[in-house]
Parts: C-alpha cells; structure tokens; sequence
C-alpha cells in the first residue's frame, strides 16, 4: 500500500513539473530586430525568431502589413502598400501566439538627409567623371616614386604595350614586353585593359582609374583602389602621370 502512495506522489509531482515546463516554453517572448523604417521605404524589414508572424499596426491598431519571419534565416520584409509620414510611429509585432509576442516601437525617419547625401556624393562623382574626356591610353605614364623605384608604361598603336621598371632613375627589368592590348571601358574613368605579351600564349588584365586627364591609378575589378607589387618593389598604391 506504502508503495503504491509513493509511486502515486511522484506522478504527481513529474505532471506538475512538466506542467511548469510547457507553460515557460509557450510564455517565452521571440527576438525581434527592426531595420530603420524612412518616408521612402517600401517595406519593413528586419530579423526575428525563425518562423514566427510579423505583424505592422498604427497606434490605433490598424494593420498595416503582415508577413512570417524566415523558417531559415529568421528575416523578414513586409512590404509597405501605404505611404509612411516622418516621425509616424509604426508598432512591430513578432507573435508566436496570442500570448507570446514581443513588439518594437519604431519611429519613420525623414528621408530627406540620406538623399541629400546620396545627391551631393551623386554629383562630385558625376562632376568629376565629366571633367574626363580621353579616349585612349595613348602615350608613356610614369608612376610615382616608391622607395626609389619606379614603373614606366608604354601604350603605342605601333608598338603594343611595354612596362618596364626603374630603381633611382636605372632601368631594371621589363614587365610587359611588346604585347598586344584592347581596351575595355566600363566607364570614362574606369578601364580595363587585356593583353597578351609577345611570346605567350596567355591573357592578362589590369584595371586603371583615371582621375584626371593625366593621372591614373591602379584598381581590381571593382573599382577599388589596390596595392600592387611590380617587380621586386614594395608593395604600394601606384599612380601614373602622363610624361608625353
């Protein structure tokens, strides 16, 4: 008898306890991350617990938009079907259900700011771009000087593509001897330029920025300025200057 009470009491109190577990699991709050939401955006975005709702109301309560956060990822965008006012408050839900959600308060930003930026970078670059008017690389661009050596680049119709390099004015070794190039331009400062050396079966390809009519430097293929080693120089940024 003794030892059916016992068996009985434990029972209970594994029931209670796992009782305790569930109702801790469902109460739990999801995470939620709310990008920055302007007069502009079309959507908003951000990341929360993977899976759950997303919900977007007014201070009233009206629904703006809904969506689910990512099963995978968690990210979420709910895309926007009105317009948002500056300093508008937007209520962002992620719900698991009706009794575990967790909401930020987000404030819309003016997005006049970010496009003045954007315009002013827009038009220096712009401005900058139309001060360049040459159309071919046409002549010999010397760099600067980097612990006494320097690199001489050759480009002639006749003559193809020569580099050589220099150390305190004495000529060290060719690095591009005699080849063929083409010139690719992506825009009227950025080029690429493919040629093939005489003697070698293969292609090879740099990049130039030019920032005015008579300088150059060397960039990747994204357009970013990169450090270059010629020779057995040191490895440094190089800018070329129009000699003749």
């Amino acid at each position: 008898m003794k030892k059916f009470k016992i068996i009985a009491f434990f029972a209970v109190v594994f029931s209670v306890l796992v009782g305790f577990g569930t109702q801790a699991s469902a109460s739990s709050s999801p995470s939620l991350k709310v990008n920055n939401v302007y007069t502009t955006s079309k959507s908003v975005s951000g990341t929360a617990t993977k899976g759950v709702s997303i919900i977007v109301r007014t201070p009233s309560k009206k629904v703006l938009t809904t969506t689910t956060a990512n099963s995978q990822t968690g990210k979420f965008s709910a895309p926007l079907h009105t317009s948002v006012k500056a300093n508008q408050k937007l209520y962002v839900y992620a719900r698991k259900s009706s009794t575990s959600y967790f909401y930020r308060i987000m404030i819309v930003k003016a997005a006049k700011s970010a496009a003045t930026t954007s315009s002013t970078a827009s038009t220096s670059k712009s401005s900058s771009s139309n001060k360049i008017t040459i159309g071919e690389p046409t002549g010999t661009w010397k760099s600067g000087n980097n612990n006494g050596y320097t690199v001489v680049t050759k480009f002639s119709q006749a003559g193809g593509l020569n580099q050589g390099l220099y150390k305190n004015g004495q000529f060290q070794k060719k690095l591009i001897n005699y080849a063929n190039y083409k010139v690719t331009t992506y825009s009227k400062s950025f080029w690429g330029i493919t040629y093939r050396q005489r003697g070698h079966k293969n292609y090879e390809k740099f990049y130039l920025r030019f920032t005015d009519n008579t300088h150059f430097i060397i960039v990747n293929k994204s357009n970013k300025a990169v450090k270059v080693q010629y020779g057995n120089s040191p490895v440094h940024y190089y800018k070329f200057g129009l000699e003749k």
